[in-house]
């Protein structure tokens, strides 16, 4: 694949930065509103936009005006994302119309129309001509209740230098925030990049997600998000040999709940076709790639106060505070948290871990506990910590692989040559069943000692 020719980030691709700055935008609007009902201050405007973006530890708010109209307000913010010398100024303006019947538009407190614009009026040119000088559109309407409603729209457009081309389909999204619950929905039809005859697409991206909180100081929330693409492709060379990649149907997932007093979480990928073809390796498939995890059973209220503990640590660090070390009462506190997130003896699994092969289909599954961590306490906990191989004793671990044995020898011999042959003698020794044309194996540990397909294999 050859190297695209190296120019300074802050000329070459402005656009790519826009795009993430609609978040941004629509944070700025749904946080900006005001009424005669709701009359804060400039400054209580400034405090609760930074509380929620300098969060990130990635946008920052350098100054910040409101002015007050009968009808309508403005407030300008002056915002600086990322750090050092890869920082970007920007200014951000929210155009306020007041409730009840805000620019006659609407019945709520308050529409909100948002600006986002880089401070560096050569970038802005250079943004303004690659979207065809259409703006983006950042629209919020804040209801009676305070919900907020908000429109993101970025145009279609075109930006290029050096032979090098970047171009999208308009991206269009929505977002409604009602206090406890929130829910979000992204599309983005295609985005292309090329250079020096090779090109990259992505396309149909999409943002599904949801999220949910049992009061307003509930630093958890329960959840789903998923991330979608139809299909990222790549045409070009590799090595000087023509090279072809595509990857189809992807997914990353996430989601998290809450059942008695205990909170889950998990994770997925999934790959549907992968294909690739290339000079020294030829062409590859699979198909049907997953990877699931999950971490279960988790203590809601120590799990929460943890969090609470070192999201105020990132505070203090954002606020120019020295966090190089806990004081005495934050690590008592983390320690005794984690002890009985312990104590609630929480799972983590690997749900799923398989691919497709012509062949057929290769499975990982597996999971690891903790039965012996109910009973910790402070002392044992620490003689564990001292003497890691004890711990040992209090794991629980269970897998299971099982694969077609004609499929995992064709992928062995691909990886290398004669590899498949190590598969006989693995069936010999016990390591590898055979049933049919199917080879499993199972691993247990606990009680210090661990079998496979319930063999011993020693005591550890």
């Amino acid at each position: 694949m050859t190297t695209p020719r190296s120019t300074p980030r802050r000329s070459r691709w402005p656009v790519l930065a826009l795009a993430g700055l609609l978040a941004l935008g629509a944070l700025a609007g749904a946080t900006a509103y005001t009424s005669t009902q709701t009359a804060q201050t400039q400054q209580d405007l400034a405090r609760t936009l930074q509380a929620q973006i300098e969060a990130t530890g990635y946008a920052h708010i350098t100054s910040s005006t409101y002015q007050r109209g009968l009808l309508g307000s403005t407030q300008t913010l002056g915002v600086t994302v990322g750090k050092g010398e890869g920082a970007e100024a920007l200014i951000v303006v929210n155009h306020i119309q007041h409730g009840p019947f805000p620019g006659f538009r609407a019945v709520g407190n308050a529409v909100i129309d948002t600006e986002v614009r880089f401070a560096d009026r050569a970038l802005q040119a250079k943004v303004e001509q690659a979207l065809g000088g259409r703006p983006p559109v950042i629209h919020t309407v804040v209801g009676l209740s305070g919900a907020t409603s908000t429109h993101l729209e970025v145009p279609a457009g075109r930006f290029s230098e050096d032979g090098a081309v970047l171009s999208w389909q308009a991206l269009k999204g929505d977002v409604v925030n009602t206090g406890l619950s929130s829910t979000a929905r992204l599309n983005w039809p295609e985005l292309m990049f090329s250079s020096d005859g090779d090109t990259l697409t992505v396309s149909g991206l999409s943002l599904v997600g949801s999220s949910r909180k049992q009061g307003a100081d509930d630093p958890l929330g329960v959840g789903q998000q998923t991330v979608s693409v139809k299909a990222v492709t790549f045409s070009g060379t590799s090595d000087g040999a023509p090279a072809r990649l595509r990857l189809g149907d992807l997914q990353v997932g996430s989601e998290s709940a809450l059942s008695g007093g205990f909170y889950s979480g998990s994770v997925r990928y999934g790959v549907g076709q992968f294909s690739a073809s290339l000079a020294d390796s030829g062409e590859q498939m699979l198909s049907d790639l997953q990877l699931q995890l999950s971490l279960n059973h988790l203590s809601r209220a120590p799990l929460a106060r943890m969090v609470k503990t070192l999201g105020s640590l990132g505070e203090q660090a954002r606020a120019g505070a020295d966090v190089s070390g806990l004081s005495a009462a934050q690590e008592k506190a983390l320690t005794a948290d984690a002890l009985a997130v312990l104590n609630g003896q929480p799972v983590f699994s690997l749900d799923r871990l398989s691919f497709k092969l012509p062949g057929g289909e290769m499975m990982l599954s597996g999971q690891l506990d903790l039965p012996g961590a109910a009973s910790l306490t402070p002392e044992t906990a620490q003689l564990l910590a001292d003497t890691p191989e004890a711990a040992l004793g209090m794991l629980r671990a269970k897998a299971h692989f099982e694969a077609p044995e004609a499929a995992l020898r064709g992928l062995l011999e691909s990886v290398e040559p004669g590899a498949a042959r190590s598969l006989g003698q693995m069936i010999e020794a016990g390591y590898l069943k055979r049933q049919g044309g199917q080879l499993t194996s199972d691993l247990a540990f606990g009680d210090g000692r661990a079998t496979i397909n319930g063999q011993p294999l020693g005591g550890f």
